[in-house]
């Protein structure tokens, strides 16, 4: 029986044949990724356990095994290879061709889809707390609020809905960006930062990794949702991930990844990161 992914495909590029392309290079992308084998993912490495570097030096994640799942079910041998990109300009360097899309824990936000497209989501999410032992007891009572006063300092990625969500929700306490979510955890185990805001998955095992300096508050205050970006006008690639992210939710793989990434979690002895 022929995958329902390759039949996808057939659908999506035959329905491209009725008349002239208005953008022949962006309507061909998902004709380009099989004829020759490669699909170009652009990723940011860091954002345990979506996409990071082991100790061997490998790229393991999540969202690095639900790439390779999307390179698989376009069958014809396609290969995922991987472009390391900033935060910052990844959807610059997605618009500059630098790959064909992003899987990079990326929320899907009105102000990202002026620049790019997105695809159905893949996984749910929200903003949750990382909180330095020192200079807070852990309590069922704290909340959100109980942090947004003058003197507390709340340690975010630069550029990302964590620190959307922290400029909104912390208005009278000093809001400190890093470069990376390493870094901020970081701030936060030295007690230079009293909290940090990030998603709910990273948390949860930051958390894990220091517990006699950190605990976490993991009721999310916001909700978020994680999807592919592609470029512009790239809709016959998004139309075709759109209906693989529904085969990838019901046919079992999607539960059976988030088991491996977030329940069992056996790569967290692969992934030692510094907790001061």
């Amino acid at each position: 029986m022929r995958s329902p992914a390759l039949l996808a495909i057939s659908l999506v590029l035959l329905s491209g044949c009725g008349g002239p392309s208005q953008d022949v290079t962006r309507a061909s992308t998902l004709d380009r990724i099989v004829s020759t084998k490669v699909l170009r993912v652009g990723m940011n490495p860091g954002y345990a356990p979506f996409e990071m570097v082991d100790t061997g030096g490998n790229l393991i994640g999540f969202d690095v095994d639900v790439a390779h799942y999307l390179a698989g079910q376009m069958g014809n041998g396609v290969r995922v290879e991987v472009q390391k990109s900033d935060w910052d300009p990844i959807i610059a360097n997605l618009n500059a061709g630098k790959f064909d899309l992003i899987i990079s824990g990326m929320t899907r936000t009105p102000q990202r889809a002026l620049r790019c497209e997105f695809t159905d989501p893949y996984f749910e999410t929200g903003q949750a707390l990382l909180v330095n032992r020192a200079k807070w007891k852990p309590s069922a009572r704290l909340t959100v609020r109980d942090f947004d006063q003058p003197g507390v300092i709340v340690a975010t990625k630069l550029g990302t809905t964590g620190e959307i969500a922290a400029r909104k929700a912390f208005q009278k306490a000093t809001i400190k960006t890093m470069e990376t979510e390493s870094d901020a955890a970081l701030e936060v185990d030295a007690g230079r930062a009293d909290v940090m805001v990030y998603d709910k998955p990273y948390i949860a095992i930051r958390a894990q990794e220091s517990p006699q300096r950190t605990f976490a508050i993991l009721e999310p205050f916001t909700k978020e949702y994680l999807a592919i970006a592609v470029r512009k006008g790239d809709t016959e690639l998004r139309d075709w991930l759109n209906l693989t992210i529904f085969e990838l939710k019901t046919s079992g793989t999607w539960d059976s990844l988030y088991q491996t990434w977030f329940v069992r979690m056996p790569w967290l002895e692969r992934v030692k990161r510094p907790t001061s």
